[in-house]
């Protein structure tokens, strides 16, 4: 499905990508948020930077990568990506969302077990003794 960004986003935002993001694919970025927030506070046990949200924080990883939304002058091609598919937000995960790609069920649900493998090995590999 073709995307139409919001009024905010076609004037002051970031580009937008050319489909819009399915449902299943947004609750899929919600958790891997979740998940990698909790990863985190389990490893340093401090709050780290939402890259998910407005915070200026990031992610990457050989699986996927994430940033948060840039501030800046400069573009920003994505801010979730993972393989080919790349995913655009506006401020925060879950407004203005796009992708470059249209995105499947069954591709939504693949990309959430693999970010959720890597997030939880990550998290296994920190594991004290």
């Amino acid at each position: 499905m073709s995307y139409t960004p919001e009024l905010g986003q076609a004037i002051f935002g970031q580009p937008h990508k050319e489909h819009d993001v399915p449902e299943i694919m947004d609750a899929a970025l919600q958790y891997i948020g979740y998940e990698l927030r909790r990863v985190f506070w389990n490893i340093r046990q401090q709050d780290t930077p939402d890259p998910f949200g407005n915070t200026g924080g990031e992610y990457n990883s050989d699986v996927f990568s994430v940033h948060a939304y840039s501030w800046g002058d400069d573009d920003q091609p994505w801010n979730f990506k993972f393989g080919e598919v790349e995913i655009s937000w506006y401020k925060y995960m879950g407004r203005g969302m796009s992708a470059n790609m249209e995105i499947t069920p069954e591709m939504a649900s693949d990309i959430l077990v693999k970010c959720l493998s890597h997030l939880r090995k990550l998290e296994d590999d920190h594991e004290p003794d």
